[in-house]
């Protein structure tokens, strides 16, 4: 008898490991189509949206091109979470649609073995979901931005936002600046080097300036000439030679989407020892860490729903469920990260509530169709 049972148990384990890797890759192929497909719509969606400026500003091909490839790290992702719902919702109704869930069922395979290769798509790209979010989607999108103001737009004013402050340029002036707000017109601590003829002349230094509609009032302002007479004394001023509206200098504005997670948390740490509170910025820190996991939140929340016996007619409302399921938690989890932003709730709470809460729900879920897939 124990030799009959050992060949048995050795084939059980291997029609588990075939059927696990045939579940596995039809979710993968169908969460990479479904990636894919809207990845291709947002495309066209942004192509079409901007036509205006490639026309108004004769933008070349190559650089449309290019300013769209550098795009598409930030559409994945937005619609990485989904495409996993779309994709794992997908790949069960053509098993179920096939009647293999039932041969599976009949063959008394663990309801658990058939949702682990569902869980591993959503690990997996829970790992892509955090590249991307971490590191590409910030790097790829300052390039995009760079090639918008430099390539396509062709502004005379050039620069960036890093985290030690925003740097541009005007003609042969070189400005810096810690803080610039361009929507209060505002700017702290600068720092102007005025060139000409390639040589420096002039550095302009000012505490703080606002833009009054006409010109850039400073405050603290002063001015050293560096002439062949040699360094002049400090001379006071109130105008900053910046002839440029606050709209012009928008590519040296603090964009925290441009920086990268460890760059984020720098820029953290240094509003916090000058005493300044972001919610905006804590926030964004923080759903950029819990938003990775969605992908993995998503499937834990969709998979019992996919599992539905079709001569119940459980296959369309298994699926619409999911879909709601899925799309509720995206739309809570914005929701929340926007009342975390304007300061209503708390950074953390505003970025993990939503995963909290999907957690909660998916387990409760489980639990109730563990002794029922089919229902």
């Amino acid at each position: 008898m124990g030799d009959e049972a050992e060949p048995l148990t050795e084939r059980r384990s291997l029609i588990a490991n075939i059927l696990r890797t045939y579940i596995l890759k039809k979710a993968l192929l169908s969460s990479l189509t479904a990636l894919t497909g809207l990845v291709l719509l947002m495309v066209i969606s942004k192509l079409f949206g901007d036509i205006t400026m490639f026309a108004e500003y004769d933008t070349g091909l190559s650089t449309i091109a290019q300013y769209l490839a550098l795009s598409i790290p930030k559409m994945i992702h937005l619609v990485l979470p989904f495409s996993v719902c779309l994709g794992i919702l997908a790949a069960q109704a053509a098993l179920a649609r096939n009647s293999e869930i039932i041969a599976m069922q009949a063959c008394s395979v663990p309801a658990w073995k058939i949702y682990a290769p569902y869980l591993i798509v959503g690990i997996l790209a829970t790992f892509l979901m955090a590249g991307t979010s971490f590191y590409l989607y910030p790097m790829s999108q300052r390039a995009a931005d760079r090639i918008e103001n430099l390539s396509i737009e062709k502004s005379d004013v050039s620069g960036s936002f890093t985290i030690s402050g925003g740097r541009f340029k005007v003609g042969q002036d070189i400005y810096g600046v810690d803080n610039l707000d361009v929507t209060r017109g505002t700017m702290e601590n600068i720092t102007c080097y005025r060139f000409s003829s390639g040589r420096l002349q002039e550095v302009v230094r000012a505490k703080s300036a606002h833009w009054d509609g006409e010109k850039w009032a400073a405050s603290g302002m002063k001015i050293i000439e560096l002439g062949g007479h040699g360094i002049s004394e400090p001379r006071p001023s109130s105008v900053l030679p910046l002839a440029k509206e606050p709209e012009d200098l928008v590519m040296a504005q603090t964009n925290t989407e441009v920086l990268s997670l460890p760059e984020l948390r720098e820029y953290i740490g240094q509003l916090q020892e000058g005493g300044t509170a972001s919610p905006t910025t804590e926030t964004l820190y923080h759903s950029r860490i819990s938003f990775s996991i969605a992908p993995f939140v998503i499937s834990l929340l969709v998979i019992p729903f996919g599992m539905s016996f079709p001569r119940a007619g459980g296959i369309a409302r298994g699926i619409s469920i999911g879909l709601i399921l899925g799309l509720s938690y995206w739309f809570l989890h914005s929701g929340m990260t926007e009342l975390g932003a304007s300061g209503y709730l708390r950074p953390l709470i505003a970025s993990w509530g939503a995963n909290l809460a999907a957690l909660i729900l998916a387990f409760i879920i489980l639990v109730r169709k563990r002794g029922a897939m089919y229902g």
